[in-house]
């Protein structure tokens, strides 16, 4: 009887222990799940929240709404979204991190879905990294980051960002069509997004030759009375060139500041939310004509960027929500979606049909070599193998370290996409270029990059007639 008892004791031990899983270390693993949970911490609500609803949170909820299963094994598992408000609190954010990072530490969660800003990316890092568990990003990009890059071993960053590939390619473009004498005023939040495009836009058009009349800080909150001043030092100190690095709260108003003022000037380049389709809709056409922003790919760049622009996120008729065709960021964002739902299928498990694990070291490992078929065409992260300094430049492929070394993040390679700027050009966003941009000879080697029209300079007028 002792015997029998210790035999079915000990099979009941042995059930247990496969359900719960163990990670090697003799810790318990995570339990299995019926369901695949995306989990993230997000600013549904405060002033962020316009970046979450603008970005990565229409994103995620027209890609799982065409892919809601995942097939891992022989088992078909369902794709929930759980988004966890940070009330656009730093401390808000870290506090629900934790509760995520314990979550897929117990099964509960699967994925750490990036926050919804630099900074905040920044700070998740840290955590992601300390608890070994992936973080994939959406907005956000990571020029800060750069020399803390050995440091956040389990980030994945999907976005460009202003010398990932942009402002490179802004200044040689710019530097090609300008006029002798003209120059360029910036103005740029006084936070880490705008201090980021400012430094790089000193430093790359500097390399052009592109002088910089001044620079204006944007502090969050300013409104109308920011643009004014921006736009009042720029026309006195006769710049041709406009940088706007900031939020929609001046993209969306610096026209009006520019009309008041009659300051016409022969480039503008807006961003965020110049990328977003209803900035279009809001200037109308006329006004949005010729102005620049950052864009990574349209409806002409490729046969698969046509389906995500035609169908997948085509537009309502008239002026659409805030998120409507989004030609920076989307493209990153659905290309983030694809790389989860392969790591997912490849690294999964379901445990013979008991649930669903995802074991995020091997996780973090596929991420890292993995070469997926994007938006993109054949996308894949990488990490410079050099920290940048003020005169890097350019990288060559040997520099670009594939694949992503033990303990590094990883950025989507630069080289993968097909586009860094656009231009509102009669009612649609094309990509704009320099000459001979991904040819033969091109500096930077943007192989990838799809010019689908010429560069308008000067831009047509943004006043009145």
């Amino acid at each position: 009887m002792k015997k029998a008892l210790f035999i079915v004791m000990a099979l009941v031990l042995a059930v247990s222990v496969s359900l719960i899983g163990c990670t090697g270390e003799g810790e318990e693993g995570p339990t299995p799940s019926e369901t695949i949970v995306l989990a993230a911490s997000v600013s549904l609500t405060g002033p962020l929240a316009d970046i979450h609803n603008s970005a990565k949170g229409p994103i995620v909820a027209a890609y799982v709404a065409q892919n809601p299963t995942i097939k891992v094994g022989d088992t078909t598992f369902n794709v929930e979204v759980e988004y966890l408000d940070d009330e656009s609190s730093l401390d808000k954010m870290l506090e629900n991190t934790d509760t995520i990072i314990d979550g897929i530490q117990a099964g509960t969660y699967h994925v750490l879905l990036g926050p919804s800003c630099t900074a905040f990316l920044e700070a998740q890092a840290v955590k992601a990294t300390s608890g070994k568990v992936v973080q994939m990003t959406f907005e956000g990009g990571a020029t800060s980051l750069f020399d803390k890059l050995d440091q956040y071993g389990y980030s994945f960053i999907n976005l460009s960002f202003s010398n990932w590939f942009q402002i490179p390619v802004l200044a040689k473009m710019l530097a090609e069509v300008k006029e002798e004498g003209d120059s360029a005023y910036i103005g740029y939040q006084n936070d880490d997004h705008g201090l980021e495009y400012k430094a790089q836009a000193e430093k790359y058009f500097a390399k052009e030759g592109i002088p910089i009349d001044g620079s204006r800080a944007m502090t969050p909150g300013e409104g109308s009375s920011g643009t004014d001043d921006l736009v009042a030092k720029a026309k006195t100190a006769g710049s041709e060139i406009l940088c706007l690095f900031g939020y929609p709260e001046f993209v969306f108003i610096v026209h009006t500041s520019a009309i008041a003022a009659s300051y016409d000037p022969k480039a503008v380049i807006l961003g965020p939310g110049a990328c977003f389709g209803v900035y279009d809709n809001i200037m109308n056409t006329e006004h949005s004509n010729g102005v620049m922003t950052f864009a990574t790919a349209n409806n002409k760049t490729s046969a698969r960027t046509a389906t995500l622009f035609n169908e997948q996120l085509a537009c309502p008729p008239g002026p659409g929500p805030i998120y409507c065709q989004d030609f920076w960021g989307h493209p990153c964002y659905w290309t983030a979606m694809d790389f989860i739902y392969a790591g997912l299928k490849a690294k999964g498990s379901d445990n013979d049909g008991a649930g669903f694990t995802i074991d995020q070291k091997a996780l973090r490992s596929y991420l890292a070599s993995a070469k997926i078929n994007s938006v993109f065409g054949e996308t894949w992260y990488v990490t410079p193998s050099v920290v940048l300094g003020a005169t890097d430049y350019s990288w060559t492929d040997a520099q670009l370290k594939s694949p992503v070394p033990s303990g590094y993040a990883g950025l989507v390679n630069y080289k993968c996409h097909t586009g860094e700027i656009g231009q509102w050009q009669d009612g649609y966003m094309e990509i704009v270029g320099y000459d001979g941009i991904g040819e033969t000879g091109d500096e930077y080697g943007l192989t990838n990059y799809v010019v689908t029209a010429s560069l308008v300079y000067p831009k047509p007028s943004w006043l009145p007639e």
